[in-house]
């Protein structure tokens, strides 16, 4: 008998994979690596020390959050429930968070502005217009609603435009025909099906502009290696306590197996802290001050 032969179709995000374990979602990430794993997503924070470890000294950090997603939930709001859960367990809001680019939008850096903190981390790209310039040759004011163009041309128009179902603002800057029609840059700025350049942005591309900016200087990068201790935290979590392995059914059940890895994971990095600065004190003989029992 002849069998016709058939594509297998992609799973969908967020797809049953056992009917034994419902909540666990098949899900793919495209990083410098493609994943795809079925099961949760777990968001992780931590403390990071002002100065780097001597040699053999253990960290001074501690995980401060373990959030438990679903599978298919965005990274961005797992920022703010980490939040959320610190703020529950009476932990001040940290004056700087360190992200990767997952983190990073330009409403989570206006409002981290508002709240008078700092999230430090690579914004998106702007997107690429092939052989045209991209967003970031051209000096945007959303305040002035004026724009620059590459060939140091003010914008002669700009539109405010607002989607009804989201609310979502954005700006529209046109320059006139005229002023592109005699532009020596017009081959590299204006697409061949156009008459006059426009640039669309969103109301906080000033936020986004400057970071892209900064992500330039010597001073971010190297700002930025703060957040690398994060990496060496979960691949911890992973291989010592078995992050990625879910002993129990649900998301509920999950949740609570890594709060207890979290815990596990800071006590043992509390022993030995301690007994490295007792080895350290009892080297130069400077002992902590006794406290009298009550």
């Amino acid at each position: 008998m002849h069998r016709a032969s058939c594509n297998r179709r992609a799973r969908p995000p967020g797809a049953v994979q056992n009917p034994h374990e419902p909540e666990a979602q098949w899900s793919a990430k495209a990083t410098t690596k493609a994943k795809e794993w079925v099961g949760y997503k777990t968001q992780v924070a931590e403390t990071v020390q002002d100065e780097n470890c001597q040699p053999n000294e253990p960290t001074a950090n501690f995980i401060t959050a373990i959030v438990t997603q679903n599978a298919i939930a965005s990274d961005k709001p797992g920022m703010t429930e980490v939040l959320a859960e610190q703020a529950q367990l009476g932990l001040a809001a940290p004056s700087t968070l360190y992200v990767d680019g997952a983190y990073v939008s330009g409403p989570i850096l206006q409002q981290a502005r508002d709240e008078e903190r700092a999230v430090h981390g690579p914004a998106p790209a702007s997107p690429d217009r092939g052989k045209t310039f991209v967003i970031e040759a051209f000096d945007v004011d959303i305040a002035a609603r004026s724009a620059i163009c590459p060939a140091q041309q003010r914008s002669t128009q700009c539109s405010r435009l607002e989607e009804a179902s989201t609310g979502k603002v954005s700006y529209r800057f046109e320059w006139k025909g005229k002023l592109c029609g005699a532009c020596s840059q017009r081959a590299a700025c204006v697409g061949p099906a156009q008459s006059h350049r426009t640039l669309t942005v969103t109301e906080h591309h000033d936020l986004l502009q400057a970071r892209r900016r900064e992500m330039q200087t010597e001073m971010f990068k190297k700002e930025q290696r703060r957040r690398n201790g994060i990496e060496g935290s979960q691949s911890e979590l992973v291989r010592g306590y078995g992050l990625r392995q879910a002993r129990y059914r649900g998301l509920i059940k999950v949740r609570l197996q890594n709060y207890l890895i979290g815990a596990a994971c800071n006590l043992r990095r509390l022993v030995r802290r301690l007994a490295w600065e007792a080895a350290q004190a009892s080297r130069t003989g400077s002992f902590p001050p006794a406290v009298p029992l009550s």
